[in-house]
């Protein structure tokens, strides 16, 4: 598994404009391959926005970068401050945890 984390700050929208392109949005991400999910952050007090992604392996990250979405994202004027950063993870302690919040469910 694969981890990107985003973070930017919304220049020049409100947040009720930002949520409503994020919903307009969302399902096409579940177009790219090797994505298992996304998660979309949110800290209106900071003026704070951004997504975790899981991806299958490095490869399909790579992959993503070079999408409409991915473009869109780096390119959009309204996302000041980005950040992105990627992260391998540890496969074992991963799935012990990860099997215990299945288990809590």
């Amino acid at each position: 598994m694969y981890i990107r984390i985003v973070t930017f700050t919304l220049t020049g929208i409100t947040p009720e404009q930002y949520e409503a392109q994020a919903n307009a949005i969302a399902d096409q991400f579940m177009h790219w391959p090797g994505l298992q999910w996304k998660i979309w952050l949110a800290d209106r007090s900071r003026n704070t926005y951004g997504g975790i992604y899981l991806f299958d392996d490095k490869q399909h990250a790579d992959q993503s970068r070079h999408s409409a979405l991915f473009v869109g994202l780096t390119s959009n004027p309204h996302f000041t401050d980005l950040t992105i950063t990627e992260y391998d993870t540890l496969t074992t302690a991963t799935a012990l945890t990860t099997a215990l919040a299945a288990a809590a469910a």
